[in-house]
């Protein structure tokens, strides 16, 4: 059941967008991810929720921002690197 929630949340392009900005960067807030994402605060909020259910991302808050980072960057990366060499094909 893991592995099909994290396929399933990868395989939104909003989301795998998301992915690939938190392994460029360390952290993140809502708003940084909004705004390079090109989408509104309450769709990034949704999309973040699905990511966090499939334990790609932790969320804390600090202050008033949440602050969004992955939880195991490593694997992470390689699956992306995986998925876009399928893509490539």
């Amino acid at each position: 059941m893991t592995q099909y929630l994290l396929f399933k949340a990868l395989g939104d392009k909003t989301r795998f967008l998301i992915v690939e900005k938190l392994l460029e960067n360390k952290k993140n807030c809502c708003t940084d991810l909004a705004e390079i994402t090109n989408r509104d605060l309450s769709t990034i909020s949704r999309q973040l929720e699905i990511l966090k259910k499939a334990n790609i991302i932790e969320i804390k808050k600090i202050k008033k921002n949440k602050c969004i980072s992955l939880t195991n960057k490593t694997a992470i990366k390689k699956i992306i690197k995986d998925i876009n060499k399928i893509k490539e094909r």
